[in-house]
């Protein structure tokens, strides 16, 4: 097995490693790697779906879908492919939903736990454009001055999926039942990995104010930490080709997705390692429904 490391303070390419046939051994490696990088590329690694469930359920136990866009509720279907086969227009339900992720946020956090790890896998992808990056918010919350770090500590933001992707529609994508699943939660500002023990910012999109703070003024702080903390060199950038896979870490990474010509298809699936803890999302060994 190969690691590259980036020339950022995140993200790695996994090269001459078979994902659907790791030893404990190789398995070890690659989650000391991804614990050091929090993003990990494992280009061309061409998994079926059930491997790409598979290897994802490695890091731990998988969240359900938000959507039932897809036929298995360990995938998320992220495409700008409707379910009759037609693409569809940047300004219909569809298109406006994928705008949203074209802002940095961490996955779930709108949710009672965030989610801890996305491993996105491309089936289809156009011939420009459509590229991800991540930003570090390890090295963001290292960045800030002393004065900065101490007035965030204890701040406490309110995360909300009405309020995020509200702002540029397409919410009606989910029906009423889903909707009213995600009511808006409190995440801390400022958090403390469980495996590294290194402090970082959990911020992105999807958090509305600061609880105590004026709406205003908690939100000029949101965008603020959010914008200063991804700039080079916490930024580290992939562009895809079909059968790439990444890993991520959603409690120290924020992420978007880079516009593409809409009239060429974009297909890709992600699974969600679920966030540790008392997590209603949580697949059971089970299986069971979506709240």
């Amino acid at each position: 097995m190969n690691i590259a490391p980036s020339t950022a303070t995140l993200g790695a390419t996994v090269t001459d490693v078979r994902l659907n046939t790791l030893s404990d051994r190789d398995w070890q490696t690659i989650e000391d790697a991804f614990h050091q990088y929090a993003v990990l590329v494992f280009a061309r690694a061409n998994l079926t779906e059930s491997e790409h469930i598979d290897f994802s359920r490695r890091f731990g136990p998988l969240e359900r879908t938000l959507s039932q866009r897809a036929d298995r509720q360990e995938i998320s279907l992220l495409s700008n492919v409707a379910q009759d086969g037609k693409i569809a227009k940047p300004d219909d339900n569809l298109g406006l939903f994928l705008k949203g992720n074209r802002y940095w946020h961490t996955d779930s956090s709108f949710k009672k736990v965030g989610a801890k790890v996305s491993l996105l896998r491309a089936v289809e992808v156009p011939d420009s454009g459509g590229d991800t990056e991540w930003a570090d918010m390890r090295a963001g919350w290292d960045a800030l001055d002393p004065d900065t770090q101490r007035r965030l500590e204890g701040l406490v933001a309110v995360h909300s999926y009405a309020y995020s992707q509200g702002k540029v529609g397409g919410i009606a994508l989910l029906n009423k039942r889903e909707q009213d699943a995600l009511p808006p939660v409190r995440q801390p500002v400022v958090r403390v990995h469980p495996a590294t023990g290194r402090k970082n910012l959990y911020v992105g999109r999807h958090a509305s104010h600061i609880v105590g703070m004026p709406r205003d003024e908690g939100r000029a702080l949101l965008e603020r930490l959010t914008q200063e903390a991804c700039q080079a060199p916490r930024i580290f950038r992939h562009h895809w080709e079909a059968g790439d896979i990444v890993a991520w870490d959603n409690r120290c990474v924020l992420h978007r997705g880079h516009p593409w010509p809409f009239d060429q298809p974009r297909v890709m699936k992600r699974t969600t390692v679920a966030g540790d803890g008392d997590n209603p999302w949580t697949i059971s060994e089970a299986g069971g429904q979506a709240p």
